[in-house]
């Protein structure tokens, strides 16, 4: 795919001065790439899930996973509805298995944004009568990296994945010095799990009740 062809999925995008999600996914919600912009790089340094990442085809570098009482729940089932608050903040709704999952994605921006960062933020509503058992993971693949002035340049060095203390999980590549490196974390500490190889994995879950009404 071309640098200038139209994507053939409609992104939510958001972003501020420091870092751009391009690629947020309108059916299930999931981050396929991410960008920073490099003084030292002069270029933007970008993480995706797969070098094919336009596309929306490959794996995601960023997933929200839901089981509701150990089964798997598709935010999609009944459909996602989007919404734009104030031009900017893509907020998602859907509603599946008696349970209502609010989403909304922001890149806080000011004077205080010294540091690249994006939150992610998920809302689970129980309108059923009995407590449900969730389990909300973000799961994901650091399976391209790659620099940008105006065209692409894939970096060199392998990518990896490794958990830190905290339960955060650490996106970034084998050479040294980096360039970049994304960290993903929870507001309370979750599980971590990583996996190596070519396109090295991770899965941060945590667990929780939702009482009804």
């Amino acid at each position: 795919m071309r640098d200038n062809a139209l994507p053939s999925i409609p992104w939510q995008v958001t972003g501020n001065h420091w870092v751009a999600l391009p690629c947020v996914h309108p059916v299930d919600g999931s981050v396929h790439a991410l960008g920073v912009l490099h003084r030292g790089a002069r270029a933007a340094v970008e993480f995706a899930g797969s070098a094919d990442f336009q596309s929306g085809q490959g794996a995601a570098l960023a997933r929200p996973v839901f089981r509701v009482d150990g089964t798997p729940l598709e935010l999609a089932r009944g459909g996602i509805a989007w919404e734009r608050a104030f031009h900017w903040l893509p907020t998602f709704t859907a509603q599946a298995d008696g349970l209502i999952v609010r989403g909304t994605i922001f890149a806080p921006f000011g004077l205080d944004a010294d540091i690249a960062g994006v939150v992610y933020a998920l809302a689970v509503e129980n309108r059923g009568s009995v407590s449900r058992q969730v389990s909300l993971s973000f799961e994901g693949v650091l399976g391209h990296r790659q620099v940008r002035v105006r065209s692409a340049r894939p970096v060199e060095d392998a990518s990896r994945v490794t958990a830190a203390e905290g339960g955060v999980v650490v996106l970034d590549g084998s050479g040294a010095p980096g360039l970049a490196a994304l960290a993903i974390g929870s507001d309370e500490a979750g599980t971590v799990a990583v996996h190596d190889g070519a396109e090295p994995g991770y899965v941060l879950e945590r667990q929780f009740t939702v009482e009804p009404g």
